[in-house]
Protein backbone atom coordinates (compact mmCIF):
# COMPACT_ATOMS: atom_id res chain seq x y z
CA UNK A 1 0.00 0.00 0.00
CA UNK A 2 1.46 3.53 -0.40
CA UNK A 3 -0.05 4.51 2.63
CA UNK A 4 -1.50 3.84 5.91
CA UNK A 5 -4.08 6.11 5.63
CA UNK A 6 -7.30 4.22 5.61
CA UNK A 7 -9.86 6.10 3.11
CA UNK A 8 -13.12 7.10 4.46
CA UNK A 9 -16.62 5.91 4.02
CA UNK A 10 -18.18 6.18 1.04
CA UNK A 11 -21.25 7.57 0.15
CA UNK A 12 -21.77 5.65 -2.93
CA UNK A 13 -24.87 3.25 -3.00
CA UNK A 14 -24.86 0.40 -0.60
CA UNK A 15 -24.38 -2.86 -1.61
CA UNK A 16 -27.78 -5.28 -1.28
CA UNK A 17 -28.92 -7.75 1.19
CA UNK A 18 -26.72 -10.87 1.01
CA UNK A 19 -29.06 -12.62 2.97
CA UNK A 20 -31.68 -12.72 0.16
CA UNK A 21 -29.00 -13.75 -1.97
CA UNK A 22 -27.54 -16.30 -0.60
CA UNK A 23 -31.17 -18.28 -0.05
CA UNK A 24 -31.29 -18.17 -3.91
CA UNK A 25 -28.32 -19.82 -4.49
CA UNK A 26 -28.77 -22.15 -2.39
CA UNK A 27 -32.12 -23.16 -3.86
CA UNK A 28 -30.24 -23.18 -6.70
CA UNK A 29 -28.22 -25.88 -5.89
CA UNK A 30 -31.09 -28.12 -4.26
CA UNK A 31 -32.89 -27.90 -7.07
CA UNK A 32 -30.59 -29.52 -9.09
CA UNK A 33 -31.02 -33.00 -9.70
CA UNK A 34 -27.06 -34.23 -9.78
CA UNK A 35 -27.49 -33.25 -6.09
CA UNK A 36 -29.23 -34.21 -2.99
CA UNK A 37 -27.29 -33.28 0.42
CA UNK A 38 -29.49 -31.63 3.65
CA UNK A 39 -28.19 -27.85 3.14
CA UNK A 40 -27.14 -26.61 6.18
CA UNK A 41 -28.27 -22.84 7.45
CA UNK A 42 -26.35 -19.92 6.81
CA UNK A 43 -25.87 -18.66 10.10
CA UNK A 44 -24.82 -22.42 11.77
CA UNK A 45 -22.20 -22.61 8.70
CA UNK A 46 -20.61 -19.45 10.18
CA UNK A 47 -20.89 -21.09 13.69
CA UNK A 48 -19.47 -24.41 12.55
CA UNK A 49 -16.71 -22.91 10.03
CA UNK A 50 -13.45 -23.50 10.82
CA UNK A 51 -10.15 -22.75 8.75
CA UNK A 52 -9.17 -26.18 7.07
CA UNK A 53 -5.82 -26.99 6.53
CA UNK A 54 -6.28 -30.87 5.93
CA UNK A 55 -8.04 -32.73 2.48
CA UNK A 56 -8.61 -35.97 1.70
CA UNK A 57 -8.55 -35.05 -1.94
CA UNK A 58 -12.13 -36.80 -2.37
CA UNK A 59 -13.71 -34.75 -5.69
CA UNK A 60 -16.80 -32.54 -5.26
CA UNK A 61 -20.25 -33.21 -6.14
CA UNK A 62 -21.31 -32.12 -9.33
CA UNK A 63 -24.12 -30.02 -7.73
CA UNK A 64 -21.26 -28.42 -5.78
CA UNK A 65 -19.34 -27.19 -8.33
CA UNK A 66 -22.50 -25.88 -10.59
CA UNK A 67 -23.50 -24.24 -6.98
CA UNK A 68 -20.12 -22.66 -6.24
CA UNK A 69 -19.51 -21.84 -10.32
CA UNK A 70 -22.99 -19.94 -10.22
CA UNK A 71 -22.20 -18.30 -6.75
CA UNK A 72 -18.68 -16.73 -8.59
CA UNK A 73 -20.51 -16.03 -11.34
CA UNK A 74 -23.09 -13.80 -9.21
CA UNK A 75 -21.10 -12.08 -7.38
CA UNK A 76 -18.51 -11.00 -10.47
CA UNK A 77 -22.15 -10.16 -12.14
CA UNK A 78 -22.85 -7.66 -8.56
CA UNK A 79 -19.33 -6.34 -7.18
CA UNK A 80 -17.01 -6.15 -10.19
CA UNK A 81 -14.53 -8.44 -9.22
CA UNK A 82 -13.18 -11.03 -10.73
CA UNK A 83 -13.42 -14.35 -8.83
CA UNK A 84 -12.44 -17.54 -10.81
CA UNK A 85 -13.05 -21.48 -10.30
CA UNK A 86 -11.13 -23.89 -10.44
CA UNK A 87 -11.54 -27.90 -10.72
CA UNK A 88 -9.35 -30.70 -10.41
CA UNK A 89 -6.31 -31.44 -12.44
CA UNK A 90 -5.33 -34.82 -13.97
CA UNK A 91 -4.17 -36.11 -10.75
CA UNK A 92 -7.73 -35.22 -8.45
CA UNK A 93 -5.98 -32.06 -7.15
CA UNK A 94 -6.54 -28.96 -7.92
CA UNK A 95 -3.75 -26.69 -6.80
CA UNK A 96 -0.80 -27.85 -4.43
CA UNK A 97 -0.57 -26.49 -0.61
CA UNK A 98 2.72 -26.00 1.25
CA UNK A 99 3.09 -29.23 2.68
CA UNK A 100 4.31 -27.66 6.04
CA UNK A 101 0.79 -26.15 6.25
CA UNK A 102 -1.42 -28.67 5.04
CA UNK A 103 -2.16 -31.80 4.88
CA UNK A 104 -3.14 -33.06 1.26
CA UNK A 105 -4.00 -30.97 -1.45
CA UNK A 106 -8.08 -30.13 -2.56
CA UNK A 107 -10.01 -31.00 -5.67
CA UNK A 108 -11.07 -27.48 -6.11
CA UNK A 109 -10.29 -24.06 -5.22
CA UNK A 110 -11.24 -20.21 -5.87
CA UNK A 111 -8.71 -17.66 -7.14
CA UNK A 112 -9.81 -14.20 -5.71
CA UNK A 113 -8.74 -11.78 -7.84
CA UNK A 114 -9.09 -7.91 -7.63
CA UNK A 115 -7.32 -4.61 -8.06
CA UNK A 116 -5.10 -3.52 -5.44
CA UNK A 117 -7.07 -0.76 -4.08
CA UNK A 118 -8.31 -0.34 -0.38
CA UNK A 119 -11.83 -0.57 -1.77
CA UNK A 120 -11.66 -3.36 -3.81
CA UNK A 121 -9.71 -5.76 -0.92
CA UNK A 122 -12.87 -4.72 1.00
CA UNK A 123 -15.43 -6.05 -1.48
CA UNK A 124 -12.94 -9.15 -1.57
CA UNK A 125 -13.24 -10.08 1.68
CA UNK A 126 -16.97 -9.79 1.75
CA UNK A 127 -17.77 -11.10 -1.13
CA UNK A 128 -15.08 -14.33 -0.47
CA UNK A 129 -16.75 -14.91 2.53
CA UNK A 130 -19.74 -15.19 1.03
CA UNK A 131 -18.27 -18.30 -0.70
CA UNK A 132 -17.08 -19.24 1.88
CA UNK A 133 -19.87 -19.88 4.01
CA UNK A 134 -21.41 -21.02 0.78
CA UNK A 135 -19.27 -23.66 0.91
CA UNK A 136 -19.98 -24.56 3.72
CA UNK A 137 -23.16 -25.74 3.65
CA UNK A 138 -22.75 -27.71 1.13
CA UNK A 139 -20.92 -29.93 3.06
CA UNK A 140 -16.98 -28.57 1.94
CA UNK A 141 -14.30 -27.27 4.21
CA UNK A 142 -12.46 -24.21 3.14
CA UNK A 143 -9.26 -21.67 4.22
CA UNK A 144 -8.08 -18.47 3.54
CA UNK A 145 -4.89 -18.60 2.31
CA UNK A 146 -2.69 -15.68 0.77
CA UNK A 147 0.59 -17.44 0.52
CA UNK A 148 0.81 -20.90 1.71
CA UNK A 149 0.45 -22.93 -2.15
CA UNK A 150 2.55 -23.30 -4.73
CA UNK A 151 2.55 -20.43 -6.90
CA UNK A 152 3.90 -22.55 -9.99
CA UNK A 153 0.54 -24.65 -9.75
CA UNK A 154 -2.05 -22.28 -9.39
CA UNK A 155 -4.32 -21.28 -12.44
CA UNK A 156 -5.62 -17.90 -12.79
CA UNK A 157 -6.45 -14.88 -15.52
CA UNK A 158 -5.51 -11.77 -14.48
CA UNK A 159 -6.62 -8.27 -16.31
CA UNK A 160 -4.80 -5.03 -16.34
CA UNK A 161 -3.86 -3.80 -12.57
CA UNK A 162 -5.68 -6.90 -11.27
CA UNK A 163 -3.90 -9.20 -8.39
CA UNK A 164 -4.83 -12.57 -7.16
CA UNK A 165 -5.24 -11.51 -3.28
CA UNK A 166 -6.00 -15.13 -1.79
CA UNK A 167 -7.17 -18.59 -2.71
CA UNK A 168 -9.52 -20.46 -1.17
CA UNK A 169 -8.85 -24.31 -0.88
CA UNK A 170 -11.92 -25.71 -1.28
CA UNK A 171 -13.03 -29.39 -0.46
CA UNK A 172 -13.63 -32.59 2.13
CA UNK A 173 -11.75 -32.44 5.65
CA UNK A 174 -10.43 -35.48 7.09
CA UNK A 175 -13.17 -36.91 9.53
CA UNK A 176 -9.67 -36.37 12.08
CA UNK A 177 -7.71 -33.49 11.73
CA UNK A 178 -3.16 -34.48 11.69
CA UNK A 179 -2.31 -33.39 14.91
CA UNK A 180 -0.30 -31.30 12.79
CA UNK A 181 -2.47 -29.10 11.74
CA UNK A 182 -4.55 -28.37 14.43
CA UNK A 183 -1.56 -27.48 15.92
CA UNK A 184 -1.22 -24.87 13.46
CA UNK A 185 -4.72 -23.74 13.30
CA UNK A 186 -4.66 -23.50 17.25
CA UNK A 187 -0.89 -21.20 16.91
CA UNK A 188 -2.18 -19.19 14.20
CA UNK A 189 -6.15 -18.69 15.21
CA UNK A 190 -5.34 -17.96 19.31
CA UNK A 191 -8.09 -15.98 19.55
CA UNK A 192 -6.58 -12.91 21.72
CA UNK A 193 -9.58 -11.16 21.74
CA UNK A 194 -13.00 -10.93 22.81
CA UNK A 195 -16.46 -9.89 21.54
CA UNK A 196 -16.32 -6.87 23.75
CA UNK A 197 -12.79 -5.93 22.46
CA UNK A 198 -14.60 -5.34 18.98
CA UNK A 199 -17.00 -3.31 20.12
CA UNK A 200 -16.56 0.88 21.04
CA UNK A 201 -20.11 2.35 22.12
CA UNK A 202 -21.56 4.36 24.94
CA UNK A 203 -21.95 1.15 27.05
CA UNK A 204 -20.51 -1.97 27.38
CA UNK A 205 -20.88 -4.63 24.77
CA UNK A 206 -23.17 -6.56 27.45
CA UNK A 207 -25.36 -3.31 28.07
CA UNK A 208 -25.68 -2.88 24.19
CA UNK A 209 -28.47 -3.90 21.24
CA UNK A 210 -29.05 -7.58 21.43
CA UNK A 211 -29.27 -7.86 17.83
CA UNK A 212 -25.39 -5.72 18.05
CA UNK A 213 -24.11 -8.20 20.72
CA UNK A 214 -25.51 -11.22 18.40
CA UNK A 215 -23.69 -9.73 14.98
CA UNK A 216 -20.38 -8.90 16.85
CA UNK A 217 -20.30 -12.31 18.51
CA UNK A 218 -20.46 -13.62 14.67
CA UNK A 219 -18.06 -11.78 13.50
CA UNK A 220 -15.94 -12.47 16.37
CA UNK A 221 -16.38 -16.13 15.39
CA UNK A 222 -15.41 -15.42 11.55
CA UNK A 223 -11.88 -15.83 10.09
CA UNK A 224 -9.37 -12.62 10.28
CA UNK A 225 -6.83 -12.07 6.70
CA UNK A 226 -3.81 -11.00 9.35
CA UNK A 227 -5.93 -13.08 12.30
CA UNK A 228 -5.86 -10.41 14.55
CA UNK A 229 -9.06 -9.24 14.24
CA UNK A 230 -8.67 -5.44 13.54
CA UNK A 231 -12.44 -4.03 12.90
CA UNK A 232 -14.38 -2.36 15.86
CA UNK A 233 -17.84 -1.46 15.54
CA UNK A 234 -18.67 1.98 16.80
CA UNK A 235 -21.63 3.49 18.37
CA UNK A 236 -22.23 7.09 19.55
CA UNK A 237 -25.24 6.00 21.29
CA UNK A 238 -27.15 2.71 22.12
CA UNK A 239 -29.80 3.72 19.25
CA UNK A 240 -27.42 5.42 17.11
CA UNK A 241 -25.91 3.74 13.59
CA UNK A 242 -23.25 1.36 14.03
CA UNK A 243 -19.72 2.13 12.13
CA UNK A 244 -16.93 0.16 10.89
CA UNK A 245 -13.67 1.20 11.80
CA UNK A 246 -10.32 -0.46 11.94
CA UNK A 247 -7.77 0.21 14.58
CA UNK A 248 -4.59 0.30 12.67
CA UNK A 249 -3.19 -0.48 8.50
CA UNK A 250 -0.07 -2.43 8.79
CA UNK A 251 -0.04 -4.58 5.59
CA UNK A 252 -3.44 -3.53 3.71
CA UNK A 253 -4.90 -6.91 4.38
CA UNK A 254 -6.61 -5.60 7.12
CA UNK A 255 -9.11 -3.90 4.37
CA UNK A 256 -10.11 -8.03 3.49
CA UNK A 257 -10.75 -8.40 7.02
CA UNK A 258 -12.95 -5.57 6.85
CA UNK A 259 -15.26 -7.00 4.65
CA UNK A 260 -15.03 -10.13 6.14
CA UNK A 261 -16.66 -8.84 8.97
CA UNK A 262 -19.18 -6.54 7.70
CA UNK A 263 -20.34 -9.74 5.56
CA UNK A 264 -20.60 -11.67 9.15
CA UNK A 265 -22.63 -8.75 10.88
CA UNK A 266 -25.19 -8.17 8.11
CA UNK A 267 -26.48 -11.71 7.94
CA UNK A 268 -26.73 -12.22 11.41
CA UNK A 269 -28.66 -8.31 11.64
CA UNK A 270 -31.09 -10.24 9.09
CA UNK A 271 -31.59 -13.35 10.83
CA UNK A 272 -32.50 -10.88 13.89
CA UNK A 273 -35.04 -8.76 12.07
CA UNK A 274 -32.66 -5.60 11.75
CA UNK A 275 -32.19 -6.19 7.61
CA UNK A 276 -29.94 -3.46 6.41
CA UNK A 277 -26.64 -2.95 4.52
CA UNK A 278 -23.11 -1.46 4.41
CA UNK A 279 -21.56 1.58 2.49
CA UNK A 280 -17.93 1.12 1.40
CA UNK A 281 -15.19 1.92 3.42
CA UNK A 282 -13.69 2.50 7.16
CA UNK A 283 -16.09 4.30 9.07
CA UNK A 284 -18.97 3.32 6.91
CA UNK A 285 -22.26 3.07 8.77
CA UNK A 286 -24.67 -0.06 8.43
CA UNK A 287 -27.66 1.31 7.19
CA UNK A 288 -31.33 0.40 7.78
CA UNK A 289 -33.59 -0.80 5.86
CA UNK A 290 -36.91 0.86 6.22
Amino acid sequence: MGSNEPPRASMAATHNSYAALVRCAIMRSITKPTYDRSIMDIVEAIEKRISCRAFTGQALEQGQFDALEQEVERINGESGLHFQLYGPRADGTAIDMSAKMFAGNPPCYAALVARKDPLEEEKLGYYGEQLVLLAETLGLSTCWVASTYDKATVRVELGDGEVLHDVVPIGFAPEKIPLKQRTIRASIRGRSKNPEDLYRGPVPLARAPEWVQACIDAVWKGPSAINEQPVVFVQDDVDGPVRAELSRVKTGMEYTDLGIAKCHFEIVAHECGVPGSWQWGVGAAFALHG
